[in-house]
């Protein structure tokens, strides 16, 4: 479980980061164990500093089970298990720009290159042992019954918001992006109800703005789906679905790529399971593309 390859030290030991180790053994756990490994992946920023006890009330389980997790790992026990977490959290925060800065300032051009492709297959793997499929059931299901899909994204998430937009406008009617261009409220949710749904791309640093649509948008008995960073702890009250996804880059800032992925397979799906309408609504596109808007059409 210790490899050269590691980024730190621990008791002596050149130490790979937790959830690495963590998904290396993930498929030869018990169902017990995966409660708690879940349980680790999806809130490692805010059990930094937990007891043992204060843990295992919050998973729901036992100090053993976790004394015995924690051994299973190669740790001598919990507070070694501990440690590490703490030492991941330090180490690799995807939103401290400074900080990433720092660990890539001397690397050169190949060694900056695979580390970003390293961290996006990372990512995407790790999203995929993540997210439970129910929920991605559940989120389609909202996408296709949607009377109105809104969709919102601050600063580096109106990146996502923008591709959501456009992939699943292609797919189906009423996608609506919202933006704040010049400071103008977007007022088409006014009227919003709890036939509508609301997509917010949401990840630290939480935007204020952000907030007050998802709050305008539940206050009208509509429906949240939230796609944000791998630990929910801090929103899990405010979206009706929550799908966390891995976003640590391998150069300064954080990585979209698992967040695009995501938003592909959704409209896929939703493409899928309302097959009829989603290929009419994209073959009448299509008529309207060809009329003149591309080159080589």
């Amino acid at each position: 479980m210790y490899t050269k390859e590691n980024k730190y030290v621990v008791w002596g030991f050149i130490m790979t980061n937790i959830l690495k180790i963590i998904y290396k053994e993930y498929d030869s756990f018990t169902p017990s164990k995966r409660r708690i490994a879940d349980y680790i992946i999806n809130h490692t920023n805010y059990i930094t500093y937990d007891t043992l006890s204060e843990l295992a009330d919050k998973i729901g389980t036992s100090t053993t089970s976790i004394v015995r997790f924690a051994q299973s790992l190669g740790f001598d026990g919990y507070s070694g298990l501990q440690t590490s977490i703490r030492d991941y959290t330090h180490a690799d925060d995807p939103f401290n720009a400074s900080k990433t800065l720092d660990n890539i300032e001397h690397k050169t051009t190949h060694d900056l290159f695979k580390q970003s492709i390293d961290k996006d297959i990372e990512n995407l793997n790790q999203t995929l042992r993540t997210i439970d499929p129910s929920l991605l059931e559940a989120a389609v299901n909202k996408i296709n019954t949607a009377r109105n899909v809104y969709i919102i994204g601050y600063n580096d998430s109106f990146t996502l918001a923008y591709y959501m937009t456009m992939r699943l406008g292609q797919i189906r009617e009423n996608v609506h992006l919202l933006q704040s261009v010049g400071g103008v409220y977007p007022y088409e949710i006014v009227d919003s109800n709890e036939e509508d749904l609301l997509i917010a791309y949401w990840f630290p640093r939480y935007s204020l703005y952000t907030l007050n649509i998802i709050n305008r948008i539940k206050k009208n008995n509509g429906n949240v789906l939230i796609v944000t960073s791998s630990n929910t702890e801090k929103i899990k009250d405010f979206g009706d679905i929550i799908l966390p996804t891995h976003v640590y880059g391998g150069g300064v800032k954080e990585s979209l790529i698992a967040p695009i992925s995501l938003s592909s397979y959704l409209v896929s799906l939703a493409a899928v399971k309302d097959y009829d309408k989603a290929s009419k609504y994209i073959r009448e596109s299509e008529k309207i593309l060809q009329n003149g808007f591309y080159l080589d059409t």
